[in-house]
């Protein structure tokens, strides 16, 4: 008979730091000393795998476009966003227009204007299902989802608490915002 197994020493940090009651307050200090992707979901930690050299490309190709919107400001993760007190999460790419700048703190900002997440394997239903209820409860008027293997992008606008598919842009096509006055991107421009 074999001697049980230990746990690695990884496993157990991870365990810990997932299944622990956070304050906002830890979290911050945590997630600012960490420089990694952490986000605070109902007092629970959540800790994303590190984006791919493809993910990362797409989300500066994305911050690069969005930075020539007029009057506005473009930042990338890690950035905490606070939804609300206790929901603090790290979109992949957001823009504050220049009204909303107040909202963006020394530790963390507030909800923005555009919040886009780029899909991976790892937060695919969570960017489709539980951020996307999240976002539309804390009032920010637009959410993009980029799919890098069907290269699309698809473009949601708030509507009673929720979001409504506004259109999907292809390669060849320019995603156009509903909310962002002329703000029109090139599909082929975010994946090269």
């Amino acid at each position: 008979m074999s001697a049980p197994s230990r746990p690695e020493t990884k496993d157990i940090v991870y365990n810990w730091l997932t299944e622990r009651r956070w304050t906002q307050d830890e979290y911050l200090l945590f997630a600012n000393d960490q420089n990694t992707l952490i986000e605070l979901s109902d007092g629970k930690v959540v800790i994303h795998e590190m984006p791919t050299p493809q993910h990362q490309s797409i989300v500066l190709n994305l911050a690069a476009l969005l930075r020539h919107y007029p009057e506005s400001k473009t930042f990338t993760a890690p950035m905490p966003i606070q939804l609300w007190p206790g929901k603090m999460r790290e979109p992949d790419v957001v823009l504050y227009r220049t009204e909303h700048l107040d909202r963006v703190q020394e530790q963390f900002a507030g909800p923005p204007d555009l919040v886009v997440e780029v899909l991976s394997p790892s937060t695919r239903s969570v960017d489709l299902g539980e951020k996307m209820d999240e976002y539309a409860q804390a009032d920010i008027p637009e959410y993009w989802i980029v799919e890098q293997d069907a290269q699309n992008v698809s473009v949601y606008t708030a509507s009673g608490g929720a979001y409504e598919l506004a259109g999907r842009y292809r390669r060849g096509e320019h995603v156009q915002s509903l909310t962002l006055a002329n703000l029109s991107i090139s599909v082929d421009e975010i994946f090269n």
